[in-house]
């Protein structure tokens, strides 16, 4: 070690060891590595990679680490609530859909009903004619026939695509007693068919799927009703009805003939009637 000599302006002397006002460089090292080292703890601290994960509220809750934690938490939430609410909807959709079936079902027994209400209503009128004949020689009439086009089927539901025709022959043996009447009729439609005469009898154009009907048995008053689908090509003009009992002679009133024009102003007055086959 070296000393140093300085003499004041009033001749004191001052001694001191040479270098003693500079720094050992080790230092500024070392206080650079601790400053570096505080603001790694200080960022893996604000970044949440030094709290621990199940931690919250708190510090936690402003560092990266938390807010993603909060972050995941609320994306968990929303996702439990999301399926909820599909839940809800799907049952929702599901009601829907019960709903409108059971408004279509109902609005199908409205229709069916309600055509049923109507054909009763008319056979009532009509057989109230039947039951009350006037001027009527005793023996067996033709006493009622008519077509109408049907919009609905049996179901209630609309008919669409094919023109389906109902037929309603009523006989009525006025006085006859007990004793029953028996035969068969037949039913013939002129018209033309591709611009040529044609003719067609009612138990060749009966819809497949129902029993052809051509005899009677009738004791007072019998109700006689079928379904008729013409070609599609096929355009009616007049009907000729003719009743054959098993004996006895045939009367001229067991045979008629109408123009199929007459019948839309029936079905004006008379209602749509159901397919059956009724005796007294």
């Amino acid at each position: 070690m070296s000393f140093e000599y300085k003499f004041e302006n009033r001749g004191t002397v001052q001694v001191r060891p040479t270098g003693s006002d500079k720094r050992n460089p080790c230092w500024y090292m070392l206080l650079g590595v601790l400053l570096l080292s505080t603001a790694l703890v200080g960022w893996f601290f604000f970044s949440g990679y030094l709290t621990p994960a199940s931690s919250t509220g708190g510090i936690h809750a402003v560092t990266l680490g938390g807010k993603m934690n909060e972050q995941e938490k609320l994306i968990a939430e929303q996702t439990t609530t999301i399926r909820d609410l599909e839940a809800k909807l799907a049952s929702t959709k599901r009601d829907a859909d019960v709903q409108t079936a059971a408004n279509a079902e109902l609005t199908r027994k409205f229709s069916a009903t309600e055509a049923d209400l109507t054909t009763e209503r008319g056979k009532l009128a009509l057989y109230e004619e039947i039951l009350s004949p006037e001027g009527l020689e005793q023996g067996l009439h033709l006493q009622y026939f008519g077509v109408k086009e049907r919009l609905v089927d049996s179901d209630g539901k609309k008919i669409t695509g094919k023109h389906l025709y109902q037929y309603h022959l009523v006989l009525a043996n006025i006085k006859g007693g007990d004793t029953a009447v028996k035969g068969s009729y037949s039913i013939a439609i002129s018209g033309k068919q591709n611009g040529k005469a044609a003719s067609v009898l009612h138990k060749d154009v009966t819809p497949d799927n129902e029993k052809v009907l051509s005899t009677f048995d009738v004791k007072h008053y019998q109700s006689l009703e079928g379904n008729l689908v013409f070609p599609k090509d096929f355009v009616p003009e007049s009907v000729k009805v003719k009743v054959n009992p098993d004996s006895g002679d045939i009367p001229e009133r067991l045979s008629k003939s109408y123009d199929w024009s007459s019948f839309n102003k029936i079905s004006a007055t008379k209602s749509d009637l159901t397919v059956s086959t009724t005796k007294e």
